[in-house]
């Protein structure tokens, strides 16, 4: 913990240096291990079972088997949710996914970069102007009920690769159709993970 709030430091990606970032108040990291995935379905059962809702709980663990299988196919390394002691209307809302980006001769990382900031509104975030930050919007249906998934994008290059690798960040907020991209929510959003996304740091210990 640190200034209450979470901080993620991340040691599982064989791939990746040593990193650390400021998570929300109340949010918490995990990894995307087959035992991760049984503990947060087991706690989701329990959850259910109190509220007497157990019925839900065969739908749920295909839910979270989707997710975990879907992350681990776009070499995901750790995703962040608001915990329980997170301020209510954080939770449920978003998600914070990590995810390695390797250039190929088709789509090097500069193409990306320059894709954002000349298609996608992309910006330079943090100290230094080391992030880009983008945004998406993807209609979706959740529960059978048309949605909005949009998406934070923060491409932070990996120190020594000469850009061929990369970590990016995707915060994933749900909402209604009818809310508009600048709607003060969104904008509220951005920038609470523009925040945190900021600190991120390689660690040198």
């Amino acid at each position: 913990m640190s200034d209450l709030r979470s901080e993620l430091r991340g040691r599982v990606a064989p791939s990746l240096p040593t990193y650390r970032m400021l998570l929300p108040l109340g949010w918490q990291s995990y990894d995307l291990s087959a035992q991760t995935e049984r503990e947060l379905v087991g706690a989701a059962r329990s959850r259910l079972s109190a509220a007497g809702r157990a019925d839900l709980a065969a739908g749920l663990i295909g839910q979270v088997g989707d997710v975990f299988r879907s992350l681990r196919g776009q070499d995901a390394f750790a995703i962040a949710l608001a915990g329980e002691s997170a301020p209510s209307w954080a939770l449920g809302a978003a998600s914070l996914v990590g995810l390695r980006r390797t250039a190929t001769p088709e789509l090097p990382l500069d193409a990306i970069v320059e894709d954002a900031v000349r298609n996608r509104g992309g910006v330079a975030v943090g100290e230094g102007h080391r992030i880009v930050r983008w945004t998406d919007r993807r209609p979706v249906t959740v529960e059978q009920v048309p949605a909005i998934s949009f998406l934070i994008n923060y491409l932070i290059p990996v120190p020594g690769t000469r850009r061929t690798q990369a970590v990016q960040w995707t915060a994933t907020v749900a909402h209604g159709p009818d809310l508009a991209e600048d709607d003060p929510v969104l904008l509220a959003w951005v920038a609470l993970f523009d925040h945190h996304v900021a600190t991120f740091t390689w660690s040198t210990r």
